[in-house]
């Protein structure tokens, strides 16, 4: 029996993009079929038919087209570049061929998980300000082991900041000299000022009466600029996070400019590009447990993003690898995963 899987995408735009495709394919290919398919820690889409193949620059342009959905900068190819993936064809036997879609993200439909406890954010105690103030020369040439850390992650209506989609949680954890700093939380919900749709609910549990009394972007935003201030931000998908972030930049006041690490991209670095580099994947590989009901909480995934990241980073030192700027340059070996944040 085929697992029943929920995934982690903007619904609506996903399915005007798979339609968008079915329309494309025509009548001349006959028998399409749709598959969700459990693919580690993620999922495969495949749209499935008999008849001719497609070529790549046929299916290049039908990325270029406007989809149906009202707003004519929504193409296919955004789609795709906001859920991190890509789409290409197969060839499989007797006729028949098929796009492939992976996602990133998916688990199994199980029971719904307890609630996580949700701790009081706590004030900036100590000023972690160990960039410096040398630029971007002095940055490069600094051990990783003499930066600060801030790990981060964020939930959201949906995943289009340029759609309407807003954050509904921000939580974050401080690293400094190797280790977590104890106490050194931000976690808080955020009132997005729109409604949460039931798909996102289902994924993060956070419903529109949690966000009620939350306080707006505005705030949250200044307050983790400076819980971030003088800090190397880490986040898994980083691009996905940091535009939420940096379209309310002129409602904050505040430009998020930190210098970024992508756990995705580390990854990469550290395992090869042909490895799965979802979360789940991740954590696996590392030996890191998260808990279920924490699975897909701003707070629980950047807990296991900075497991991840302490776990990493030993591996990397392994490699040679043991200031920012050598990081860097590999990370940027691998941009074809993963759009690399830095300036």
């Amino acid at each position: 029996m085929t697992a029943a899987l929920l995934l982690r995408l903007e619904g609506f735009e996903m399915v005007a993009l798979i339609a968008h495709l079915v329309r494309r394919l025509g009548p001349g290919r006959a028998e399409k079929r749709l598959e969700v398919l459990e693919d580690g820690a993620g999922a495969l889409i495949a749209l499935e038919w008999r008849g001719a193949a497609v070529a790549i620059a046929d299916l290049e342009l039908w990325l270029s087209e406007p989809l149906d959905v009202g707003q004519a900068e929504v193409t296919g190819r955004r789609v795709l570049s906001v859920h991190a993936t890509d789409l290409w064809p197969e060839r499989l036997h007797e006729g028949r061929h098929r796009l492939c879609l992976p996602l990133r993200e998916a688990r199994r439909i199980g029971p719904d998980p307890h609630p996580v406890p949700r701790p009081v954010p706590r004030q900036v105690v100590y000023d972690f300000d160990l960039l410096g103030r040398g630029g971007e020369s002095a940055l490069a040439e600094t051990p990783l082991d003499k930066l600060t850390f801030v790990v981060f992650d964020t939930e959201t209506t949906g995943l289009f900041p340029t759609g309407g989609d807003e954050i509904v949680q921000i939580a974050a954890v401080r690293i400094v000299n190797g280790r977590r700093v104890a106490g050194e939380v931000f976690d808080t919900l955020v009132n997005p000022g729109r409604p949460i749709p039931a798909a996102s609910t289902a994924v993060h549990g956070i419903t529109e009466a949690m966000v009620a009394t939350a306080p707006a972007i505005a705030e949250v935003g200044r307050r983790f600029h400076k819980f971030a201030e003088g800090a190397v931000l880490v986040a898994h998908n980083a691009p996905f996070d940091l535009e939420f972030l940096r379209r309310k930049e002129l409602l904050i006041g505040k430009n998020f400019d930190n210098p970024v690490l992508d756990t995705v991209l580390l990854s990469a670095v550290v395992f090869g590009a042909a490895e799965g580099h979802s979360l789940d994947a991740l954590t696996h590989r590392l030996g890191i447990t998260i808990p279920e009901e924490a699975r897909h909480t701003a707070l629980g995934d950047t807990v296991a993003t900075a497991e991840a990241f302490l776990r990493l980073l030993p591996a990397l030192k392994a490699r040679g690898l043991t200031t920012f700027g050598a990081v860097l340059t590999e990370v940027r070996k691998h941009r074809r995963l993963m759009r690399d944040m830095n300036a």
